[in-house]
């Protein structure tokens, strides 16, 4: 198991604020350095969440912490209720997030061995103070973290699957393969689109601090909210597929679904490489061909000879094949 860059960031936050706390003399650097570990977080935006959070405990900690030390320090009945106080004030106020470090604070300062309770509370936020923003700086500087690449790299797994599969179920459909589309193979994209969303979600953390990756958040968003769609329109054509549908109707747009699959199957290759930066292929004249299929379907005098609910299987293949080249077409290299 190799190290990761936030283990290797951690430590050099930790380190820095060791050694800042010791040439500025500040007596432990226990605090600062606590606050360093725990500010080092997977996105920027979260370390400056974290130390917000941390810093607005310790104050609140920290005040209420004098103020019952100066009442009667070390009071074991007093300790508790400052606790109830603290915690329902932090509660009241909404800043639940930053309860436990206001609790550590005020025990901290409360049970102080310095008589200047004032001055003790004060360094503690100095401490604090310094090991967030040296964590933050570290974060900020140090390789900051960009999740744009992870995002597409799921995206492009989606892609090519929901691709795949789409040929697969042609095939399927033309009686060219058996049915080896299994339910691990759909949760696999699925699971392939919520990791994909997951970075997504941090990259667009990261971007409110203004740290960009190298692709536009916007097109990557476009780009998943297509190919989820798309991974609907392939979930509707595998419910019909595992139903079955009748041989007669398919025999009706065999000749033409060949001809689809063929052409889809020579482009497979081009389309792949708009995923890798290449250029877009056009699938137009494909599209326009599931559409006069659908037309004749619907208006062939024959079709009253065959039963409507095969007919409807056959143009829910139809319009969600169409809807799926529809959105690849408008998905551009990303």
């Amino acid at each position: 198991m190799k190290i990761g860059l936030r283990t290797i960031k951690t430590g050099i936050a930790v380190s820095l604020s060791m050694l800042v706390a010791n040439l500025l003399q500040i007596g432990s650097p226990f605090f600062a350095m606590v606050a360093a570990l725990i500010a080092i977080q997977p996105t920027i935006t979260d370390s400056w969440k974290i130390g917000f959070n941390r810093m607005l405990g310790t104050l609140i900690g920290a005040i209420m912490g004098v103020v019952f030390a100066i009442i009667l320090p070390s009071n074991f009945i007093l300790a508790g209720i400052g606790i109830i106080i603290l915690i329902y004030l932090m509660n009241r106020l909404g800043w639940n997030e930053a309860i436990n470090i206001a609790g550590v604070v005020f025990i901290v300062v409360f049970l102080g061995e310095d008589s200047d309770h004032i001055s003790y509370a004060l360094n503690r936020l100095y401490d604090t103070f310094i090991g967030i923003g040296i964590a933050v700086i570290v974060n900020y500087l140090i390789y900051p973290p960009t999740y744009d690449s992870k995002a597409v790299l799921e995206l492009k797994k989606v892609s090519r699957d929901i691709w795949k599969y789409h040929l697969m179920a042609l095939k399927i459909l033309l009686n060219q393969d058996d049915l080896e589309i299994s339910e691990n193979d759909i949760n696999l994209i699925d699971e392939e689109i919520k990791e994909s969303e997951k970075f997504l979600n941090l990259q667009l953390k990261e971007e409110k601090v203004l740290v960009y990756g190298e692709r536009s958040s916007k097109e990557i968003v476009l780009t998943m909210k297509l190919l989820k769609e798309n991974f609907q329109h392939f979930l509707n054509l595998y419910g019909v597929l595992t139903k079955g549908i009748s041989p007669e109707v398919i025999n009706l747009v065999k000749k033409d679904f060949t001809t689809i699959k063929e052409t889809l199957e020579a482009i497979k290759k081009e389309e792949l490489e708009i995923l890798d930066g290449g250029k877009a292929v056009d699938l137009k004249p494909v599209i326009k061909s599931i559409q006069t299929i659908k037309k004749q379907l619907k208006f062939s005098p024959e079709i009253n000879n065959y039963p409507t609910d095969e007919v409807v299987k056959m143009l829910v293949i139809l319009y969600n094949l169409e809807e799926t080249l529809s959105k690849f077409n408008i998905i551009k290299s990303f």
